[in-house]
C-alpha cells in the first residue's frame, strides 16, 4: 500500500497508521496512550505523559456544553483518566490556550482507570445527558520514519486521528492526496492544535508534575512568621 505522508509546521497527515512500532529514541517519555472512540468510528489517541501533561478536547457541536476534555496520567503500570464536560460560553475552543482549557469551567464526568489493553467506558457522561465514549489503553507506538524533521520526531508524545476509511487531503502547497488514513500533531509546548476528525489537543507549558513541585517548593520555603 502506497503511504501518503504530508508535513505541515507540527503536523503530519499519513497514508498507513497499521504498523508503527518504531521504539521512542527523543523527546518526552511516554509508554501508554489512550485511544477515544468516536461516534463516526475514528479513533482519538491522546498520549499519557506524566501527571496529564497532555489533554485530548471532544467537540460538541450543540448544547449547554461546547466539549468533553480528557486528561489521562500516567499511573505505575496503569492509566487514570479524569474526563469533564466544559462550560459552553461565548469563548470558542479553537481559539484557545491550554491553560484557558485547562481553567475552563466545567462539570465532573468521572475518574477511570485501567491497565494495557483495557476498554473503559466514560459512562459518567450520562447523567450530563452527553453520549458515553469508550476508552481503550493501549501500549504508546512510535510514528512512520521518514523525512519528517521535528524536534520530537523519534518521540511519542503525539496525537493523532485514524479515520475509518480513507480520506482525501490538501498539501500545503494546494495540492491534494488521496487515500489518507489519519493525522498526527506534536502540540508545542502551552499550546492547543486541531486534530481534524478527531477534536483539539492541548500541552502545558510546564509539565504538570513540575508545576506541583514548583508550588510545593514555595510553600516550604516561605520564612515562618
Amino acid at each position: 500500500m502506497r503511504r501518503h505522508v504530508i508535513a505541515f509546521g507540527g503536523v503530519l497527515i499519513l497514508g498507513g497508521l497499521q504498523s508503527w512500532s518504531q521504539e521512542s529514541t527523543g523527546g518526552p517519555t511516554v509508554t501508554f496512550k489512550v485511544e477515544v472512540r468516536m461516534p463516526d468510528g475514528a479513533a482519538f489517541h491522546i498520549p499519557a505523559m506524566g501527571d496529564g501533561e497532555m489533554v485530548g478536547i471532544v467537540p460538541l457541536l450543540k448544547g449547554r456544553f461546547a466539549g468533553i476534555r480528557i486528561t489521562p496520567r500516567m499511573r505505575v503500570d496503569s492509566v487514570q483518566i479524569e474526563v469533564s464536560a466544559l462550560t459552553a460560553t461565548n469563548k470558542k475552543l479553537s481559539e484557545s490556550t491550554c491553560d484557558d482549557v485547562r481553567s475552563w469551567s466545567s462539570e465532573d464526568g468521572g475518574f477511570y482507570e485501567g491497565k494495557e489493553n483495557a476498554s473503559l467506558s466514560l459512562s459518567g457522561l450520562v447523567r450530563l445527558g452527553l453520549p458515553v465514549l469508550t476508552v481503550k489503553v493501549e501500549r504508546a507506538g512510535g510514528p512512520p520514519p521518514g523525512g519528517f524533521r521535528h524536534p520530537y520526531a523519534h518521540s511519542l508524545a503525539f496525537c493523532g486521528c485514524e479515520y475509518p476509511g480513507s480520506r482525501s487531503a490538501v498539501n500545503p502547497d494546494g495540492s491534494s492526496a488521496s487515500g489518507v488514513a489519519g493525522i498526527l500533531s506534536y502540540p508545542e509546548a502551552g499550546k492547543c492544535v486541531q486534530i481534524s476528525g478527531c477534536g483539539q489537543c492541548c500541552r502545558t507549558a510546564v509539565p504538570t508534575s513540575l508545576e506541583k513541585s514548583i508550588r510545593y517548593s514555595v510553600i516550604i520555603s516561605r520564612p515562618l512568621t
